[in-house]
């Protein structure tokens, strides 16, 4: 059949051509079991929700059960940064500079999700003392967001950091898939459409900080306090002052057409539990009537700027898009069976959109509504709690987005929480986390956990 050359080396020709078709469908199959391989990998990083973690190249290492940040429905959650050199993995040593680096490694995991500095809606800045930090805290943010705008910001002095730090930086960012910049009207946006806010007749910042913004859907308001909006000065009775940072904060949402029943969660700092808790349930019933309330967390810090006695820092819903149902509330209040029973003028979580937050929860036992006693056992409660009004929208640990841990002692309950996370998340990803030590939180507790978490709305593209 075969003639000459061909013929005659017929049998060692077909072998050759049988190893070689054996070696190219052994590669195939390796390629393609390795490109199967990379992609779970790549998937693994997404929650059951779709949650991204972050973990850009360059960052800090996280050092516990946490991570760096998350990207969820447009919005980029970044972990408490504190100034750590991510080269040495230790604390910069210079105060000005390390201030810097917790800023710069805030940005970093921003920038590697399309966000920049300048896309920030929120941030809280935790101090260990308010008037040695706070002014270095101003001149870094003028070095880094040059003239601005700067976006809403709230400051605390808190009793304590991890690693005994001096100060930490919590960041939310707006890193749209679509931007939406024509249905956002304003004279000053972002590079991803994010407006700054400053109504008509509100209070004048007295720093690197405004008063609030709006991102897609969601109005974020700065740390409000009780400064008259006509003097630009603290208002003189303490339950008029309250009021007075609830009516600032109830100014700007309103700009954005939200309402205080559109609000999706408010965090309370005071800097006496026993005396001021009261006097906050009070103006919140005569402002929200019989409600529903939003999620709250209260919790006792050792001082405010300008030696205040209150603020309250809130975020909102006001969707852009016409909704099929106006007349329905904005905002959805939970209240899952089974769970805790609210102890003041607050309820246990919202959903908003695509967004689940839950509130302050501690280690309370829904079958008696009394603290759990074991230590270890009543931080495992707090979580329980939290997990069981997320998993009521259908979300799980692994989509919350951002999670801030509140304690009273960090030496010896920041090792009990890594445990139970570990315990309750696996293998993880972990969430985003904050966890810094206050003064005290309502009924001399231990320990305060507040969350955020992803769960799609049915017919949500995100």
């Amino acid at each position: 059949m075969f003639k000459g050359k061909l013929g005659k080396h017929f049998p060692r020709v077909l072998v050759t051509v049988l190893i070689f078709s054996l070696f190219v469908t052994g590669y195939s199959s390796l390629a393609s079991t390795s490109s199967n391989t990379e992609s779970s990998t790549e998937q693994s990083d997404l929650s059951p929700n779709g949650v991204k973690t972050l973990s850009p190249d360059g960052a800090i290492q996280p050092t516990g059960t946490w991570n760096l940040g998350t990207y969820a429905g447009d919005f980029i959650h970044v972990a408490g940064m504190r100034g750590i050199d991510p080269k040495t993995n230790a604390l910069v040593a210079n105060e000005k500079d390390r201030i810097r680096q917790a800023f710069l490694n805030m940005e970093l995991i921003a920038e590697s999700e399309g966000a920049s500095l300048k896309d920030a809606t929120r941030l809280v800045v935790y101090v260990t003392d308010m008037f040695r930090y706070r002014p270095m805290v101003n001149e870094i943010q003028e070095e880094l967001w040059g003239k601005g705008p700067y976006p809403p910001r709230t400051i605390v002095e808190v009793d304590r950091l991890n690693q005994d730090d001096i100060v930490e930086v919590e960041g939310t960012f707006y890193a749209p898939e679509k931007k939406r910049l024509k249905r956002v009207k304003g004279s000053t946006l972002s590079p991803n459409g994010v407006k700054t806010l400053s109504p008509e007749g509100a209070i004048q910042p007295t720093g690197t900080w405004n008063l609030g913004t709006r991102a897609g859907d969601t109005v974020s308001v700065a740390g409000m306090r009780g400064i008259d909006p006509e003097t630009n000065a603290l208002v003189k009775g303490e339950k008029e002052r309250i009021r007075q940072a609830f009516l600032n904060m109830k100014q700007i949402a309103e700009s954005e057409g939200a309402s205080l029943n559109d609000a999706t969660r408010i965090v309370v700092y005071v800097t006496d539990m026993f005396r001021y808790r009261p006097l906050v349930n009070e103006v919140q019933e005569e402002l929200w009537g019989d409600g529903p309330y939003p999620p709250r967390t209260i919790v006792e810090v050792d001082r405010l700027n300008q030696d205040d006695i209150f603020e309250v820092e809130g975020t909102f819903y006001a969707p852009l898009k016409d909704r099929k149902h106006p007349d329905e509330p904005n905002v959805e209040t939970l209240s899952p069976e089974g769970a805790i029973q609210p102890t003041g003028t607050w309820n246990l979580g919202t959903r908003a959109g695509d967004s689940i937050y839950v509130a302050g929860m501690r280690g309370i036992d829904p079958e008696t509504n009394a603290l759990v006693k074991n230590e270890k056992d009543r931080i495992r409660q707090a979580f329980l709690n939290m997990k069981l009004i997320a998993e009521s929208e259908g979300a799980s640990l692994q989509d919350a987005t951002r999670i801030v841990v509140y304690v009273t002692d960090m030496f010896r309950y920041r090792p009990l929480v890594n445990e139970i996370q570990q315990e309750l998340w696996g293998d993880g990803p972990y969430p985003p986390r904050t966890i810094v030590e206050v003064d005290r939180l309502n009924q001399d507790d231990i320990f305060e956990v507040e969350g955020t978490f992803h769960a799609p709305q049915k017919g949500s593209n995100k």
